[in-house]
């Protein structure tokens, strides 16, 4: 990365790690203050900004595996696709500046071979991937071939400054006509239940810096294809164009291509922040009608986990939070296929963080043991746990929390990342210029800027804190919930979810506690039982039977001092 950033004369020097100031080519040398380090370059990820001229960008990202490239030949259409795409409204001139082909191809849909239309994939005059269609409106791309965007080179030849992204190729085509020739396409549609937008890795340095028009659909796939672009691609830089009819090919078939250019005309906004009204949501009304209250993620942790929302883990020390919280995320990325940035001070180090994460994963001990993990095992998981948890390096980053959420935001653009960890809150504190308040101030401070990020940015952040000094009882301490964290009220106050993970020491069972839920669709307020495995790090759900403690619950009532009886059921780790 280094290298590639000296090509472009950003003068990084080999060692430098994180985030590095520098002097930036294109304004230094006009300015007074020549040797000002004005351009702030991140190392490991090639993306720069200059804070005195407003230049930015991002060296694109290698491809870390062996694409397929596909091959074509760019031959003239044949009459009848010609006049097949005259009554979508699409001339033979826009075709040929899309490079569109034909051809006889085998379409699993149909079980053999038929004529096919060739949307032909550039980037840079490379040619990366074909998607076919057929008569019937079956659709294949090419098998190992990279994902990107649809009319790449024709809308980068076109500006610099912004971009409209569509559902489909005809609907790029269809901006062209109009005189839109900005317009690309994503790769696969809008499908219901999957926007993962893994392409967007490889070609996110293309967005940076630009205007982004979002034209998809207002069905639900639609939407939401539309939201995690904003998410990801980030809901200030981003605007909405909205149809009269289902998409922009039926605007110009129908209405022309003035009408279609009055779409785009009439973008607006994507709500940030700021005054909402039923107009504003009224896609969202409807879909919450449609489909009653939003699914999250169950793993079986007591929580059903949602994006948007803040949750706040404490627990006495050397009670397993920060373990039973990799198990959280570990789940959630295994049957959810979500992806995490871990702030953890609690490591020694990101090996050690990811030796947890390799036990959860294989039920293995990764050290010892007669069931020890193997080193093929650990080999064949490097690819999941790469692609699904990146950690913060403490050494080379800002520590406060604007840094961290700065970091996080890049990782939401970059990588697509589902939720924060921040372990823990101790360790964090707001920026100098807030140094003078007190602490209570500060963790309301920081509480408000995490809930705006994850609402902002549709995350869920975990946060783990310490509590204070707990009172002992007679063979056990009393449960910690949020008020007793310690420095402020704001811990219990300004989060979505609290749990507490708690080790009883009578029946040697963890038990997490939920002392706070705040939206009734993610659960409610309880105690669930765990069997702690220290081989291998996994929390084994158990089922209670008449349960008891001289210890006092959470919400402040007595268990009573009946007898213990010992958890019966051990079902599998949730």
């Amino acid at each position: 990365m280094i290298n590639e950033l000296q090509k472009l004369g950003i003068n990084v020097r080999q060692g430098h790690r994180g985030d590095v100031k520098v002097i930036c080519p294109k304004c230094s040398s006009d300015r007074k203050k020549k040797n000002d380090p004005c351009l702030s370059v991140n190392v490991e990820s090639g993306i720069w900004n200059c804070h005195n001229c407003g230049w930015k960008g991002g060296v694109p990202r290698k491809p870390e595996k062996e694409y397929v490239i596909p091959q074509s030949e760019l031959k003239t259409l044949s009459e009848p696709v010609v006049k097949w795409f005259e009554g979508r409204g699409i001339s033979n001139q826009t075709l040929l500046r899309y490079r569109v082909t034909e051809g006889v191809d085998y379409m699993p849909q149909a079980g053999k071979e038929v004529r096919t239309i060739h949307f032909n994939y550039f980037h840079n005059d490379r040619l990366f991937n074909i998607k076919h269609r057929d008569g019937q409106k079956n659709f294949k791309l090419v098998s190992g071939a990279m994902l990107g965007p649809y009319g790449l080179d024709v809308a980068c030849d076109n500006s610099d400054s912004e971009l409209v992204i569509c559902e489909g190729e005809i609907d790029a085509m269809s901006f062209y006509e109009s005189g839109i020739k900005t317009a690309v396409s994503v790769p696969n549609g809008a499908s219901k239940g999957s926007q993962k937008l893994e392409w967007l890795d490889e070609f996110i340095h293309i967005f940076d810096g630009r205007k982004i028009y979002i034209a998809t659909d207002t069905d639900e796939p639609g939407l939401a294809l539309r939201n995690e672009l904003a998410r990801r691609l980030g809901r200030e830089n981003c605007l909405i164009i909205d149809f009269p009819r289902k998409d922009a090919n039926e605007v110009l078939v129908n209405d022309g291509p003035e009408a279609l250019m009055n779409c785009y005309m009439s973008a607006y906004p994507f709500p940030v922040d700021g005054i909402d009204d039923a107009s504003s949501v009224k896609d969202e009304i409807f879909q919450l009608y449609d489909d009653g209250y939003p699914r999250g993620a169950d793993v079986g942790s007591g929580i059903i986990w949602h994006p948007g929302q803040v949750t706040l883990v404490t627990g006495i020390p050397g009670h397993g939070k920060s373990t039973f919280l990799k198990n959280v995320i570990y789940h959630l990325a295994n049957e959810y296929d979500q992806r995490f940035f871990v702030y953890s001070a609690e490591e020694a180090n990101t090996a050690f963080a990811l030796s947890d994460m390799f036990q959860i994963a294989t039920g293995k001990s990764f050290f010892n043991g007669l069931n020890r993990i193997s080193k093929q095992e650990v080999e064949s998981l490097m690819p999941f746990m790469n692609d699904h948890f990146k950690y913060y390096r403490l050494s080379d980053n800002d520590l406060t929390i604007e840094g961290i959420l700065a970091k996080a935001k890049e990782m939401v653009r970059r990588y697509g990342v589902n939720g924060i960890v921040i372990d823990n809150m101790s360790t964090v504190e707001k920026s100098l210029s807030f140094q003078s308040d007190t602490r209570h101030h500060q963790i309301k401070l920081m509480m408000n800027d995490i809930s705006r990020f994850a609402r902002n940015n549709g995350v869920h952040v975990f946060m783990v804190a310490h509590p204070k000094k707990i009172s002992k009882l007679k063979n056990s301490y009393e449960v910690p919930n949020g008020y007793d964290v310690g420095d402020s009220s704001h811990w219990y106050n300004l989060t979505d979810n609290g749990l507490t993970v708690y080790r009883n020491m009578e029946t040697g069972l963890t038990e997490v506690h939920r002392w706070k839920v705040r939206f009734r669709y993610s659960g409610e307020i309880g105690v669930d039982h765990f069997k702690f495995d220290v081989n291998s790090s996994r929390f084994v759900k158990a089922e209670a039977v008449n349960t008891g403690s001289d210890h006092t619950k959470f919400v402040g009532q007595p268990y009573g001092k009946e007898e213990v009886k010992r958890f019966a059921t051990l079902t599998d780790s949730f």
